[in-house]
C-alpha cells in the first residue's frame, strides 16, 4: 500500500513544471504562491495535498479553503481517483464562508444565515427612525446603501472604527458618521438578539474564534 500511494506521488509530480513542483513540495510553513489562470493551480494545489499525504500527515489536518464549491470538489474528486474516500473525505474542504460556518457549528457558535436583502430590511427599518440633522446640502444615506457602505467596510478595515473610516473616505457624509455608527451598533444588537449573519459575519466570527485559539 505505501509503495502504491508513493507512486501516485510520483506521477503527480512527474506532470508538474519546474514551479509547480517547488510549489507542491515546499517545506511546511507560510509559503505564498502568485499564480495566474490557466497556470495549472489545481493540480498544482492536487499534488501538493497528496504530497502531504504521502509523508503522514493526517486529511483532518488538511483545510483546501476555495472561492467556489465546483472548485473545491473538482479537486476532491481528483484526490478520489488515488486515495480512498475515507483519507479524501476527512479533508475539510470548502469556500472560505462554507467552511467557516461549518466549524462556527462544531464550536457551539452557530448563527442564522440570513441573506442581504433580508438584513437591509432590518437596517432600513432603524434608519427611518433616526432623524438626520445637517448643515450642508448632502443627504443621508438609505439603509440599503449603507448596509453595503457597512459591508465594504468590513472587508476593506482592520483597525479604524466605523465613524473614522467613513469620515476619510467618504467627506461629504462625515457630519452624518457619529449617527450611521450608532445605527449600526443598534443594527449589531438586533442580529446578535436573534443569532442572525450574514457572509461577512459568519468570517469575522470565524475569526474571533480562530484568534482565542491562536
Amino acid at each position: 500500500m505505501a509503495s502504491f500511494c508513493k507512486g501516485i506521488i510520483l506521477d503527480a509530480l512527474a506532470k508538474l513544471n519546474t514551479e509547480q513542483y517547488a510549489a507542491a513540495t515546499a517545506p511546511a510553513g507560510h509559503n505564498l504562491i502568485i499564480a495566474s489562470a490557466g497556470t495549472g493551480k489545481t493540480s498544482t494545489i492536487v499534488a501538493r495535498i497528496a504530497h502531504l499525504l504521502n509523508l503522514g500527515t493526517s486529511p483532518r489536518k488538511i483545510l483546501l479553503l476555495t472561492f467556489t464549491n465546483k472548485a473545491a470538489s473538482e479537486m476532491i474528486a481528483r484526490l478520489q481517483r488515488h486515495f480512498d474516500k475515507k483519507i479524501t473525505s476527512a479533508i475539510v474542504a470548502g469556500t472560505f464562508h462554507a467552511v467557516s460556518y461549518a466549524l462556527l457549528r462544531e464550536l457551539g457558535k452557530g448563527v442564522i444565515l440570513k441573506q442581504p436583502a433580508e438584513l437591509k430590511t432590518l437596517l432600513k427599518s432603524l434608519v427611518e427612525r433616526r432623524k438626520f440633522y445637517h448643515v450642508s446640502d448632502a443627504r443621508p444615506y438609505g439603509g440599503a446603501y449603507l448596509y453595503d457602505v457597512y459591508s465594504l467596510y468590513q472587508n476593506k478595515e482592520m483597525n479604524a472604527g466605523f465613524e473614522t473610516w467613513l469620515s476619510k473616505n467618504y467627506e461629504d457624509q462625515a457630519e452624518f458618521a457619529e449617527i450611521y455608527a450608532d445605527i449600526l451598533r443598534e443594527f449589531e444588537e438586533e442580529k446578535a438578539k436573534f443569532n442572525y449573519a450574514d457572509f461577512n459575519d459568519v468570517l469575522l466570527k470565524m475569526r474571533h474564534e480562530l484568534r482565542k485559539g491562536a
